[in-house]
C-alpha cells in the first residue's frame, strides 16, 4: 500500500496562496504544504489501477485553482481527480456518513483544523489533510502524510494515537474534535 510522507518531498516545488501573492520561498514545496496532494496520490493508488505522481498532482492543483489559497483546496482538487481517475466523490460534514463510507470500502481525506479554543490538534497544530483508510467500529486507520517520530507524544496528544507505521489509529471522537472548526472536513472517494 502506497504511503507518501510530504516531509520527504521538499525538492518538489508547490506554489500556493497565489491569490495573495504566494508564500515565502522556503514554504513553496510539498514538504511544507503538500499534505492534500500526498493524500490524493495515495487515494488514486489505493482505489484504482492507475498512479498519480506528486508532480502530476501539483499540476492538477494548478489547473483546478486548488492552490489559490494556502495549501490545497480539496473541494477543487478532489472532484477533478475523481473524474480523471473514475472515482465516486462526495464531501460531507457528517462524521457518521464518513464512517459508513469507510466501512463500505471507500477512503476519506480528512481536513483537520489543528489547535482551536482549548483543543490541541491531534494530527496537526494547524490545518492538515490526513487519509482515513478504514473503520472497524472502534478505531479509524489513518495515514498521516506528515508523520514523524514522537509526533503523538506531545502534550495533549499522548495516548490518543496508536502507531504501527505507516498506519496510525484513533477513535472517531478525536477526529470529530480535530475537525470541529472545519466547514467541510470529509472528502469521500470510492471505486465506481
Amino acid at each position: 500500500m502506497l504511503y507518501i510522507n510530504q516531509l520527504d518531498n521538499r525538492h518538489i516545488r508547490y506554489e500556493h496562496n497565489v491569490e495573495n501573492g504566494g508564500v515565502p520561498e522556503e514554504r513553496r514545496n510539498v514538504a511544507t504544504s503538500g499534505c492534500g496532494l500526498c493524500c490524493m496520490c495515495m487515494v488514486v493508488d489505493h482505489l484504482t489501477t492507475q498512479q498519480l505522481t506528486l508532480a502530476e498532482c501539483v499540476q492538477l492543483s494548478y489547473q483546478t485553482g486548488a492552490n489559490r489559497m494556502v495549501g490545497t483546496r480539496m473541494f477543487l482538487l478532489g472532484p477533478a481527480a475523481a473524474e480523471r481517475y473514475g472515482l465516486e466523490y462526495h464531501a460531507t460534514g457528517d462524521i457518521t456518513k464518513m464512517l459508513e463510507h469507510l466501512r463500505d470500502g471507500g477512503e476519506a481525506i480528512i481536513n483537520v483544523g489543528g489547535d482551536h479554543d482549548d483543543h490541541i490538534g491531534l494530527y496537526s497544530h494547524s490545518g492538515h489533510y490526513i487519509l482515513a483508510l478504514s473503520y472497524d467500529g472502534s478505531e479509524l486507520c489513518i495515514l498521516d502524510p506528515s508523520y514523524r517520530e514522537n509526533k503523538y507524544e506531545e502534550e495533549g496528544r499522548k495516548g490518543k494515537v496508536r502507531v504501527s507505521f505507516p498506519f496510525t489509529y484513533c477513535v472517531p471522537e478525536d477526529i470529530a474534535a480535530d475537525t470541529q472548526n472545519r466547514e467541510i472536513p470529509y472528502y469521500l472517494f470510492k471505486r465506481k
